[in-house]
């Protein structure tokens, strides 16, 4: 299938059908996404697809430069998304139209590193005000579910101070989904979703190159434990 084709199967028979999952609760879906690559869906057709998608009631969450500069970010930031994954080749427009928007950068370090490609400019996105969140993009070319390691790479590859790197594993990636007024910090009235570490400070989460499950002493969901790690020991 083409992309032209593929393009008309998801505006004429996906999302239609999608729509009708949704209207029977059958599915709960809160966002559309597209791979706007070279290659793949082009500039109009992702919008094309992320417009249908949003006149849903969906919202933008997608996929975009991140092997070529494609002018996604400035797609996304008009079309007042929700966040833009990888960005790896954002443009210094795209960055500002970013700001103006408020969309969430997604970013995705384990992919730069596994690909070996140059990271997102972050610093200079930070500097201008972008808000950023961190994700491990878990899939067959990038095979890490280990959030300790995106966040180690973020510090490590993209500048990020450890603090950021809590801030955009946590609220800002709460944002990024439009949860942050339930999820991603410790306050009253959001959900009690809670990771316990076995360690003196919370940066050995980041300090620590892999063995993650080792530091993880309990996983809290909706404030009733859901893992106890009986074996969970601090490695120094």
């Amino acid at each position: 299938m083409t992309s032209p084709e593929a393009t008309e199967a998801v505006l004429n028979e996906q999302l239609p059908a999608l729509a009708e999952l949704i209207q029977l609760g059958k599915v709960t879906v809160d966002n559309i996404d597209v791979f706007c690559e070279k290659g793949v869906f082009d500039l109009d057709q992702s919008r094309r697809i992320l417009t249908a998608g949003q006149e849903m009631g969906l919202q933008i969450n997608f996929h975009g430069d991140e092997l070529h500069p494609m002018g996604a970010a400035e797609m996304g930031a008009e079309l007042k998304a929700k966040a833009i994954s990888h960005l790896e080749k954002i443009s210094d427009a795209g960055i500002k139209a970013m700001v103006r928007s408020g969309t969430v950068a997604v970013i995705l370090p384990t992919t730069a590193y596994m690909l070996k490609l140059t990271p997102p400019p972050v610093k200079k996105m930070i500097e201008e005000q972008v808000p950023i969140a961190l994700g491990t993009d878990f899939n067959p070319n990038a095979f890490c579910c280990s959030m300790g390691i995106a966040m180690h790479l973020a510090c490590v590859m993209c500048g990020m101070t450890m603090e950021q790197a809590l801030h955009a594993s946590t609220i800002n990636a709460a944002a990024s989904l439009g949860k942050a007024n339930t999820h991603g910090s410790l306050e009253i009235g959001k959900f009690a979703d809670i990771v316990m570490i076995n360690a003196p400070r919370w940066e050995h989460i980041i300090y620590q190159m892999g063995s993650h499950a080792s530091l993880i002493a309990k996983v809290i969901k909706k404030g009733k434990i859901a893992y106890d790690n009986q074996d969970s020991s601090f490695l120094v």
